[in-house]
């Protein structure tokens, strides 16, 4: 049991890291970033286990999880990161032994450097600090906590370009952690109170807790070799808004862990926008997006949310409006999606940056329609979808002879003068 609960905290602090990590792919294909560039996270997981003799609840959230581009080189983007995270954890032993603890004040802050080349992960350095509320001490400990995780070769997750119903498999590589001092001096001070509090029969077991972090760390552990899908091309929802997406499903894992990931890639913000991961019985972790500044260099401004008449007759033509800015002041042409598929139906020709784009429309079929328009420069680079605008183009109900009626007209008639 003390071997899978090693593996899954740090499988937890891995998948924490891949809210910007993506995989093996084309350079041409690979998102540039740049130096400024940030997407913050939201976050919530949750770890349950029960063994006999052990009850063990963590549950935790993260908030405002700020990754920062901020630096790059030739070959590597340098990030820094840092956020709040709280954390409780209820733990109960066979023999009426109950202890509860919660982290308070406390900031999440490190690095991450990933390849160039692919986006892979590289190197991803995480510290906690904060007070420790622990019911077995009289007071608040101060609690601070670091860990190195590295990967060899890079580890990258997504494939690019993607497509709906593609599959990958990711390369696979070496993932080594290697706890800071702090984390570990902490380890033992909290074993030492542990056993001033704890029976004496349990001192034995707290010594074989810390052999085994001894023995396991540095820990070395393979990852990768796991099959990836893209079930879907959608919009998503999140905190940050709505987004152009890509729905990538892969069930992986290593020794005693596995785990079943569900992962949103929005092309339009050049990040993960939101994961599920769940191991089905013990373990939840997610996050999504809550805002971002990044903009791909050269790439059109989301284009104005189409204008026009929002209530329609078929087989009438209708015009419909929008514009958007080019930060190269290149031409645009715009691309509008009229049956809500999030696929261009029209082209039109190229207007100055920031010139009003008219075009007519005509539907064929009664229904509702989510009409969108996305911009493209001279050089081919696309803006993301505008806000959609919704068309109604109602069914007519049938009238019904109705006798009431037709006596109240026919006395209105009767005595209407013409």
């Amino acid at each position: 049991m003390k071997r899978r609960n090693v593996f899954v905290i740090c499988a937890i602090i891995l998948f924490s890291s891949f809210n910007s990590s993506f995989g093996n792919s084309k350079t041409n294909d690979v998102p540039a970033w740049s130096k400024g560039d940030r997407w913050i996270f939201d976050g919530e997981f949750s770890y349950e286990i029960e063994e006999s003799p052990l009850f063990l609840n963590i549950t935790g959230k993260l908030s405002e999880l700020n990754f920062n581009v901020a630096s790059e080189d030739e070959d590597i983007y340098y990030l820094d990161f840092n956020g709040s995270i709280e954390l409780k954890l209820v733990a109960n032993v066979e023999g009426g032994i109950n202890i509860t603890a919660s982290l308070k004040n406390a900031r999440v802050s490190g690095y991450a450097h990933f390849e160039k080349s692919n986006l892979g992960l590289n190197k991803f350095h995480i510290n906690i600090t904060g007070f420790l509320i622990i019911s077995v001490a009289p007071v608040p400990l101060p609690f601070s906590a670091s860990m190195i995780i590295t990967f060899t070769p890079p580890y990258s997750f997504i494939s690019f370009p993607i497509s709906e119903g593609s599959i990958w498999y990711t390369l696979p590589s070496i993932m080594k952690i290697e706890l800071g001092e702090d984390l570990i001096d902490f380890i033992e001070t909290m074993a030492e109170l542990m056993k001033k509090v704890l029976p004496s029969d349990m001192d034995e077991v707290v010594d074989e807790i810390l052999n085994a972090i001894d023995e396991f760390f540095p820990l070395e552990l393979p990852v990768g070799l796991q099959a990836v899908e893209c079930k879907s091309h959608e919009y998503l929802t999140v905190k940050a808004g709505t987004y152009e997406s890509y729905h990538l499903f892969s069930i992986g894992g290593f020794y005693a862990f596995y785990y079943i990931a569900n992962v949103y890639f929005s092309p339009t913000a050049k990040n993960i926008i939101k994961m599920l991961l769940t191991d089905e019985e013990h373990l939840n972790f997610s996050v999504e997006l809550v805002s971002s500044t990044y903009h791909q260099p050269g790439v059109p401004e989301k284009p104005e949310r189409p204008s026009g008449k929002e209530r329609v007759r078929i087989r009438k033509s209708y015009e419909y409006e929008t514009y958007s800015i080019d930060p190269d002041n290149d031409k645009l042409q715009y691309g509008w999606d009229w049956n809500s598929d999030a696929i261009v139906d029209e082209w039109t020709g190229f207007y100055n940056s920031g010139e009003k784009a008219i075009i007519s429309h005509k539907w064929d079929k009664r229904g509702s329609y989510e009409i969108r328009v996305r911009a493209r420069d001279e050089n081919g680079f696309e803006s993301e979808w505008s806000d959609p605008l919704a068309i109604s183009a109602p069914y007519i109900r049938a009238v019904y002879f109705n006798p009431i009626l037709a006596l109240l007209l026919n006395e209105l008639f009767l005595h209407q003068k013409f």
